[in-house]
């Protein structure tokens, strides 16, 4: 049987012109999400949990209380250690 989360692609929780905040909830450990470039810049916050985010190749375990930045068009995957919630702000905010 294989973990998922049913909130894997993320709940916005406001949508601006530059900037939209979006929030991770639930995410189940012992998963990863795939290798991907986003056409906007992460900024994020840990709220539960501990990750592994690997950003352009290299690898920071993050825990709550901990920041992470993801630039724009760059590589990057996490990996779950934990049950791991977070909120993250991206610019500019991703078409609806």
């Amino acid at each position: 049987m294989s973990k998922t989360n049913p909130n894997s692609d993320g709940k916005t929780l406001a949508h601006g012109e530059q900037v939209a905040l979006r929030l991770w909830s639930g995410e189940v450990p012992g998963t990863r999400k795939d290798v991907h470039a986003s056409p906007y810049e992460v900024v994020g916050y840990v709220l539960q949990g501990r990750a592994e985010v690997t950003v352009g190749g290299e690898t920071h375990e993050v825990h709550v209380g901990d920041t992470y930045l993801i630039p724009k068009d760059t590589l990057h995957t996490y990996t779950f250690l934990e049950t791991f919630s977070a909120v993250e702000a991206v610019s500019p905010p991703p078409e609806r």
